[in-house]
């Protein structure tokens, strides 16, 4: 509505009359009698012309004219006209213009003198080289006379042939200024369409890479090639013929067919609207190849074809796609409303030059600034959507990169897991091998063979096999959790129990850099639901590492109620560990520092399987230290009267 409002604002503001029409009286336009010179005098075809002649001045005498009433009997693809004005008696200039029905090659003579010519007049088709559906020349009269002689012909439309031309005579002194030319304002139209497209490909080449960018620059640039042509900017281009320009005009409307189409099916959802899209491409398609490689002729038969089939595809494919996006998003809402300003300006425009209303001023039309009204709305919902995707890309490469430094890590700590392991794993096997070696040789020396001896050294020997398998069945349990396969099998049973045989059953290998064991169990424990033997890996597991960081020192396991919790702690006066390490110390691997002695030790999924044993116990773990005053890792597990779920 505003662009209607504007657009025709000035034309509905100036009541004065735009132009005059003048008729023949025999065979001259009497043109003497008008004062007013700022309008424009409009002189219709005359009653006669000559058909398929290229008149000249000196033939003039010798050509005998045909009625008009004949034209649509008689086609033509070349003629001439002649108006013969009688102008006031002045050397003014006056500017005519001469205005047909499609492209045509023109040729202007005033009083036997060449005036004027766009493109080429032949009388076959390969000497006509058309130009366009206008003429505009300067001339004077002599003795108050103009003879005019107009040379037309149209080779290149199978249908309309040479038509009659609309002369329009206006004194150039007098003419008000009509601002900026059809053919200015083409050009400023035709930049803006070139600044979108070249902003556009920007965006694809350098940014998003997204399809949708993609099609709608080369949209641009068909929709800017088009309106070079319409507006005659393309006149100024030397390298551009006349008949190459026909073919182009037709081919702009199939490629801004094409490109709006793969355009739109970003918002295509519905196998029919695919299916509309389809035929609009491959007819378009098939329409260009016609144009490419196709006489003219051939080309502008079959074009009613292929509007009836772009009519067929646009009005259920627009209206479907408006169902579509009935609640649209940012990007949707200004993509639609660029669509619906486009189409409904098409509308208004087709109403109007069908005098569908009564409308007396002169005829704007609309859809070129709906046009751009519309590459505008387009190119603002790409930059939303470009600005969705960058965003989209940008949070992918942030996690991706934290991924990847996940990895990287992981990676690290599956190195250093494995080079632990391995030196973990040898130093048992190198105690035990030595152990057998040593009592292996004093068994050969019967009279020197100590039975106390060789009943230590098998102790220990026994107690690094303990050690061994701990580790080893450390690995297993990691693999049988990450996997899903680790079972409990619970069962009712005594947390004293649980911690006496832990210790009793691990003592060789507990009881080492001379350390004390106290155990403290409050007395009237209730029972617990639990896996014994997984509870007493969590013990195992807890005294090892106790024992490893301790040197001369207590170790201590406590148990006692709390509420309707069981409270286990295994409490140590050992080395302890820095706060900033507290947070770390249950993931895998990430429990492993340095011992003691210094040195890397334990596997570092002691902790890591902890946690998981006590939480499906239904229990929580946590661990209190302060370094160099020792370390205090508690957990709980909720006694048999507190437990709904039964054993």
């Amino acid at each position: 509505m505003a662009l209607m409002f504007f657009v025709r604002l000035p034309g509905m503001i100036n009541s004065e009359p735009v132009s005059i029409n003048v008729e023949e009286a025999n065979g001259v336009f009497v043109l003497t009698g008008i004062t007013d010179w700022k309008a424009v005098v409009t002189l219709p075809p005359g009653p006669t012309y000559y058909p398929n002649t290229l008149l000249t001045p000196k033939d003039v005498e010798y050509t005998t004219p045909v009625s008009t009433t004949q034209y649509d009997k008689l086609h033509a693809d070349y003629l001439s006209q002649r108006f013969v004005a009688a102008l006031p008696d002045n050397s003014d200039v006056y500017t005519l213009t001469f205005s047909l029905s499609g492209r045509h090659a023109m040729r202007v003579y005033v009083n036997g003198e060449l005036v004027g010519q766009s493109g080429q007049p032949g009388t076959t088709k390969r000497d006509t080289e058309v130009w366009e559906n206008n003429l505009t020349c300067y001339a004077s009269p002599i003795d108050g006379k103009m003879d005019i002689i107009l040379q037309s012909a149209q080779f290149y439309h199978y249908r309309s042939g040479a038509r009659l031309a609309t002369l329009s005579i206006q004194n150039t002194a007098s003419a008000p200024s009509s601002g900026l030319t059809g053919e200015t304002k083409g050009f400023l139209v035709m930049g803006a369409f070139l600044c979108a497209a070249a902003l556009l490909l920007c965006i694809y080449l350098l940014l998003s890479h997204t399809k949708a960018t993609l099609y709608f620059a080369l949209a641009c640039l068909a929709m800017a090639l088009r309106e070079c042509i319409q507006s005659q900017a393309w006149t100024d281009f030397s390298f551009l013929s006349g008949n190459t320009s026909f073919m182009l005009e037709y081919l702009s409307v199939v490629l801004l067919t094409i490109f709006l189409s793969l355009y739109l099916g970003q918002y295509i959802e519905r196998q029919f609207l695919r299916a509309v899209q389809y035929a609009a491409i491959v007819g378009s398609l098939a329409y260009g190849l016609c144009v490419l490689f196709g006489d003219s002729i051939f080309y502008t038969s079959i074009l009613q074809y292929y509007q009836a089939l772009l009519v067929l595809c646009i009005v259920p494919g627009i209206s479907g796609l408006f169902w579509t996006m009935r609640n649209p998003n940012k990007e949707q809402s200004a993509a639609i409303y660029g669509i619906a300003v486009f189409f409904l300006a098409a509308i208004s425009d087709i109403l109007l030059y069908n005098n569908v209303f009564s409308y007396q001023h002169p005829k704007t039309p609309i859809s070129e600034a709906a046009m751009l009204v519309f590459v505008l709305a387009q190119t603002v919902s790409l930059f939303q959507m470009n600005n969705r995707v960058l965003g989209e890309s940008k949070e992918a490469e942030q996690k991706l990169a934290a991924e990847k430094e996940a990895l990287e890590s992981l990676n690290r700590l599956k190195t250093e897991f494995l080079g632990n392991v391995s030196h973990e794993l040898k130093t048992p096997l190198t105690v035990m091998s030595g152990y057998a070696q040593t009592t292996n040789q004093l068994a050969e020396r019967p009279g020197e063979l100590d039975g106390g001896e060789v009943s230590r050294r098998m102790k220990l020997i026994s107690s690094e096999a303990e050690r061994l398998s701990l580790m080893v069945g450390q690995i297993l349990d990691v693999t049988r959790m990450e996997e899903g396969r680790m079972a409990m099998e619970k069962r009712s049973c005594h947390i004293d129990e649980i911690i006496h045989g832990a210790v009793e059953t691990h003592y060789p290998m507990l009881n080492k850099n001379q350390n004390r064991l106290k155990i403290q169990i409050e007395r009237g424990l209730p029972d617990i639901c639990a896996d014994p033997a997984r509870i007493s890996q969590v013990i195992v597991n807890l005294i090892s590492n106790a024992v490893r960081f301790t040197s001369e020192g207590v170790i201590a396991i406590s148990a006692e109620q709390n509420e309707n919790q069981i409270r286990i702690c295994v409490s140590d006066t050992g080395i302890g560990i820095a706060p900033e390490r507290l947070a770390r110390l249950f993931e895998r691997y990430g429990g492993k520092q340095k011992s003691g002695g210094g040195q890397d030790t334990g596997t570092g999924l002691g902790l890591y399987i902890c946690k998981h044993i006590v939480e499906q116990h239904g229990g929580t773990i946590w661990i209190e230290s302060e370094a160099g005053k020792g370390t205090s890792v508690f957990f709980t597990l909720p006694a048999a009267v507190a437990n709904t779920e039964p054993c």
